[in-house]
């Protein structure tokens, strides 16, 4: 007899880019091979979502953080925050189909405080409703450091509400106690899992003189973008392929192109086949955020990395992955054109690590889940 299918509620909120949704995308497709997944998620949104069994999603009311101010927005919509507040709470209501066998939480309580409240409602509706389903965690391999009081409070709730941390990060790259010093506190609850990255392809296609220079998701990295464009005279063999934000607007987008000034330059705004993409490409040129660096290794492209100087969490990745030798570290001052240039054939010219990192992560992420569900969980 068939093992009876699962059903799985899953909330993801990002607040800068796409990072958390397209990780948290590709441990939805892995838990959709055994349970059905109702994924309530904000942010930004992608344009087209995967069609897979069981699946459904519910896209709230868009609330971002401005990267230049600190404060919560809905660009999409000149109501007060409290109303869009409201319309997501009533949004949640009339989405959610009772009962659930787990529920999966992107990042809280490590990240996402200020959507607490939210959060925590929904988790009581779940107790209210569900009884003790186990409630899990999936969150990135480094935080942005906190004053002890409040990793204090991150304690206390994984202990009143997480079953199972999943750190999306391989321990011989980085250790979740580098940047949450209580780690010692839920160590029985934290498993890493590795990168969550799609898989490498099954074939390894010839590389081209293509260099890929992308911004991510999310609204930084524009400097990056126009140093690339700068540098591509100094090196009339290459093809350079600029990618924008999602989100960047058109006038964004203009004086970029205005910026052309030789015929080896494409603009393009986002792009879904990224990873296609770098297979082929003979070098990636990106911001550090885990989601791009981790489609970089995966696909084996020699990599130069601008750390998000808004904090210290792509910094210190950067830093890693280049101490293995997966990335080379790029300063402010090497955004100049000649400098970038030197930098750019250097890092298509070095030998390649042959270390393995684990990117299997939602993989693993679902057969985690899986064995805890179908070992009867206790619902009290």
């Amino acid at each position: 007899m068939p093992a009876k299918r699962r059903k799985i509620l899953f909330y993801c909120q990002s607040l800068v880019g796409l990072g958390h949704l397209t990780s948290s995308l590709l441990v939805i497709r892995e838990l959709s091979k055994y349970a059905d997944v109702d994924l309530i998620h904000g942010g930004q949104g992608l344009q087209h979502m995967p069609e897979l069994p069981g699946f459904r999603h519910l896209r709230l009311p868009t609330i971002l953080i401005n990267s230049a101010s600190d404060e919560l927005y809905a660009p999409d919509s000149d109501k007060p925050i409290e109303v869009i507040w409201a319309e997501r709470a009533a949004a949640i209501e009339q989405f959610v189909s009772w009962p659930y066998d787990a529920v999966i939480v992107e990042f809280f309580p490590f990240g996402r405080r200020r959507l607490k409240k939210e959060i925590l409602g929904l988790f009581a509706k779940v107790r209210q409703r569900c009884g003790a389903i186990p409630i899990f965690c999936f969150v990135r391999e480094i935080l942005v450091p906190a004053p002890l009081d409040a990793e204090r409070r991150m304690v206390k709730l994984v202990r009143e509400h997480i079953h199972t941390v999943f750190v999306r990060g391989d321990p011989n790259i980085v250790r979740f106690e580098e940047t949450f010093s209580l780690t010692a506190e839920i160590a029985e609850r934290l498993v890493y899992v590795g990168y969550v990255s799609p898989p490498p392809p099954a074939s390894w296609p010839v590389r081209q003189n293509r260099i890929m220079v992308s911004q991510g998701g999310g609204e930084i990295g524009k400097s990056l973008l126009r140093a690339a464009i700068r540098t591509a005279p100094l090196l009339p063999e290459y093809q350079f392929l600029v990618i924008t934000s999602s989100r960047a607007a058109a006038t964004e987008i203009a004086e970029l192109q205005a910026l052309i000034s030789s015929p080896n330059v494409q603009v393009v705004s986002f792009l879904h086949n990224f990873q296609e993409n770098l297979q082929t490409a003979a070098l990636s040129i990106s911001l550090g955020g885990d989601n791009t660096l981790m489609d970089v290794i995966s696909t084996r492209t020699p990599s130069l990395a601008y750390p998000y100087a808004g904090n210290s969490e792509q910094g210190l990745r950067i830093e890693k992955l280049a101490a293995k030798g997966f990335v080379l570290p790029l300063t402010e001052m090497d955004l100049a054109p000649e400098r970038l240039s030197i930098k750019i054939v250097e890092t298509i010219n070095r030998t390649y690590p042959q270390q393995a990192i684990a990117i299997n992560g939602a993989a693993e992420i679902g057969r985690r889940i899986r064995a805890i569900l179908d070992g009867g969980f206790c619902k009290d």
